[in-house]
């Protein structure tokens, strides 16, 4: 097999799996239209690729007895790609009411392409079979270049509409909808086509370059190169929307989960001063790992009982000399203020060790902040700074039992100390 062979087998590949992915989808909701035209423009590009596997071109033209008769059929399925995407696209961007007559526009054209494509191929000659390099040995006869030449032309002109609409729809999509990966795809579908555009101008300019007496085999095979890289992000763009917001729910889960172990060390170092925070303490970290199966309530949990611990902590807290950033500014969430917060209550649990080791702390709701729940997100970013540091602090030095009393006695407040009973 050589390498343009196990270029197109891979393309072939991925362009089934995603057929496959949506085969699924339309099982579970087989009257919705828009899905069996996107699994038909996926499914096109999927046989042309397969067809172009010269193993397999060789097949179908056994089959059918005609020679290179897999030509037409592997540049009638990209052409038939490229009107298919188009109909797509108006379907997503328009009622199907408005969409379906202009959709059966283009499926006459196609047609008038197809049936052109057809009668060039059938005078051309082509009777020696070239599985690997069809254009190269009939491209420079003038039938076979003109056939190549309807070919390109057509596709080139759905490719270059599919990236006009895919970049319009984009744009009026990230103005009205709350869709990112929809816009995302729709962008992809764009570059891609622009991508492709080059396996039509590859294609193109060595036909005229060969019918001007210059042979350029490197420019069909750039041309090839472009078609195949087109055709994998064209088809991630299609099916993007439809399992994109998975990647963004698992990206989102791995985040809210290292934000769970990352607040560890800040809500540890409070429970060991003040077990009474915690309403159900892990027995030890390993313990504490498996709350991550039930990750919201934990991660919920573990938020409130470290606000329950600093305000329970608020008597002992050192003044802080800085003023508070105005709200929405994001200066809560600087390393600064985590730095000076993570030491103040350090501080804070030594002295309420000295002074009460034995009683609970007491909360003081006055002393909390107004703006606490508003934005969970720079909480928890807040948060996990300051636990971040706090891991990093040496013990607080030896502390009187109040912010501005003499030095009493010394707690150790790091979190690798075990967890209380």
């Amino acid at each position: 097999m050589d390498g343009k062979s196990g270029i197109f087998l891979f393309c072939a590949g991925v362009a089934w799996i995603a057929v496959g992915y949506k085969l699924v989808a339309l099982a579970r909701n087989p009257r919705n239209l828009n899905l069996w035209v996107l699994t038909l423009c996926i499914a096109l590009p999927a046989a042309g690729f397969t067809m172009a596997v010269p193993a397999v071109y060789s097949a179908v033209n056994r089959f059918f007895g005609v020679p290179n008769l897999a030509s037409l059929l592997v540049y009638g399925c990209i052409v038939g790609y490229s009107i298919t995407a188009l109909v797509m696209l108006m379907l997503w961007h328009m009622p199907a009411a408005e969409a379906l007559p202009r959709a059966r526009v283009l499926a006459v054209f196609y047609g008038l392409v197809l049936v052109a494509m057809a009668v060039l191929f059938a005078f051309s000659g082509a009777t020696v079979e070239a599985p690997s390099d069809f254009d190269d040995v009939y491209g420079p006869r003038p039938v076979g270049g003109t056939f190549l030449l309807v070919y390109v032309s057509a596709f080139a002109f759905g490719l270059g509409v599919a990236a006009w609409r895919s970049l319009q729809f984009a744009n009026r999509v990230a103005r009205t909808d709350g869709r990112p990966w929809l816009r995302r795809g729709l962008r992809l579908v764009a570059a891609g086509s622009i991508v492709a555009l080059g396996y039509c101008l590859g294609k193109g300019g060595y036909v005229v370059a060969a019918w001007l007496g210059t042979r350029l085999p490197a420019l069909s095979d750039l041309g090839t190169l472009c078609a195949c890289l087109g055709a994998l992000v064209i088809t991630t763009g299609f099916t993007i929307p439809s399992w994109g917001p998975s990647l963004s729910a698992a990206a989102e889960k791995v985040r809210r989960a290292r934000t769970y172990l990352r607040l560890y060390p800040l809500w540890h170092a409070m429970y060991q001063v003040m077990p009474e925070i915690a309403l159900d303490p892990p027995a030890s970290r390993r313990a504490d790992l498996r709350m991550l199966r039930d990750l919201d309530f934990a991660l919920y949990r573990r938020v409130i009982e470290i606000r329950d611990g600093r305000l329970a902590l608020a008597p002992y807290l050192a003044p802080d000399d800085e003023p508070s950033p105005p709200a929405g500014t994001g200066g809560r969430t600087s390393a600064a203020a985590a730095a000076r917060e993570a030491v103040r209550i350090r501080d804070a649990l030594a002295r309420l060790r000295a002074t009460h080791p034995e009683e609970p702390a007491a909360a003081h709701p006055e002393r909390r902040a107004a703006d606490e729940d508003a934005d969970l997100a720079a909480d928890l970013e807040f948060l996990g700074r300051v636990s971040s540091t706090l891991r990093r602090l040496p013990p607080a030095p030896t502390v009187g039992s109040s912010p501005d009393s003499p030095p009493g006695a010394t707690v150790d407040s790091s979190p690798d100390a075990p967890v209380r009973d």
